[in-house]
């Protein structure tokens, strides 16, 4: 017996949201069937409904919301025992402003190849990225993507240890470490890359000293486009895992949450975290094809035993 899918919309953080379900939301019910759906307001906020979701026993549980809501409800599911994300199937329908335009214009039709998705169900065990640091007490934070430190302080001295290996950094910099190339979408997401060997990947950028007109400069850059930060990094190396430490407390991270800064964070993988909905049934084993398909050519010495027999058999034959 499948479990129970349960559905939670992000409409109260993104208007549009509304607008979707009220476009598509009996086509999505008549598909997919569920067994309860809850829509988040101010006194029941995102978090608070999927935490009472993880506690509430085995189910499907699909979030369909902004790509905040998604990354909000991530980090949620994270928070909760492995324990408990060990009982859920979870999809991610991140829906931007772009394809809530496109789907609101369009029919109830064009949504069927996503709600087969959600429908059949097919799970994969993925790995995330996790993050603790000291501010003051022991942090842990949890990343699908990619996660941005920087060293703020000209005169410090930073050590990036990765698989045991460090490498000495002077001053100021931007240190990116990447995990999964493809954005959380149960939707779009390749089971095949998700079952590569699980390596961090530590991107560095040096911040040298600027003169007035090379600020403005770099002003222009950011808002022209952050893709150029990205392409301005270079790949320092790969680990399994990454420990990053700075002194003066010199080190700032990339949370909202977190506004002072810290003087070492800790990345690593946690492998298996949750079921993830994908869109095809994952391979789980990858094998050539020699190893699934026996060969059924005869070798050449069961070839000659072969005609070694039917000689022997026929002298026998002859004697008799």
């Amino acid at each position: 017996m499948s479990n129970p899918m349960h559905l939670i919309l992000d409409s109260y953080s993104h208007p549009g949201i509304s607008l979707f379900w009220k476009r598509h939301g009996l086509r999505i019910m008549e598909q997919l069937v569920p067994n309860e759906f809850f829509f988040t307001t101010g006194d029941m906020p995102l978090e608070k409904i999927v935490e009472r979701e993880i506690w509430s026993g085995w189910k499907k549980l699909i979030l369909i919301g902004s790509p905040s809501s998604i990354r909000r409800g991530f980090n949620a599911i994270m928070q909760a025992s492995d324990e408990c994300r060990s009982t859920l199937e979870i999809g991610f329908w991140p829906l931007d402003l772009q394809e809530l335009a496109v789907s609101i214009s369009q029919s109830a039709s064009n949504l069927r190849p996503v709600l087969q998705v959600f429908k059949a169900g097919h799970t994969l065990l993925v790995d995330v990225m996790k993050v603790q640091f000291l501010a003051p007490e022991l942090e842990t934070n949890y990343f699908w993507n990619d996660f941005v430190i920087n060293s703020t302080q000209t005169n410090a001295e930073t050590t990036i240890y990765i698989d045991e290996q460090n490498s000495q950094v002077k001053g100021k910099f931007r240190c990116r470490i990447v995990f999964h190339d493809e954005t959380l979408n149960s939707l779009t997401m390749h089971p095949g890359k998700l079952t590569r060997t699980p390596i961090l990947k530590v991107y560095l950028k040096r911040e040298t000293g600027l003169t007035a007109i090379d600020r403005l400069k770099q002003i222009k850059k950011w808002l022209a486009a952050e893709k150029k930060n990205i392409e301005d990094e270079a790949l320092l190396k790969t680990g399994k895992q990454v420990e990053i430490q700075g002194n003066w407390a010199n080190l700032t991270l990339d949370v909202l949450a977190m506004q002072d800064t810290v003087q070492s964070v800790h990345f690593e993988v946690a492998r298996k975290s949750f079921s993830l909905i994908v869109p095809a049934k994952p391979i789980q084993t990858l094998e050539n094809t020699k190893k699934i398909i026996p060969a059924f050519r005869p070798t050449g010495v069961i070839a000659n035993n072969r005609g070694t027999s039917e000689r022997v058999q026929l002298e026998q034959n002859m004697k008799q």
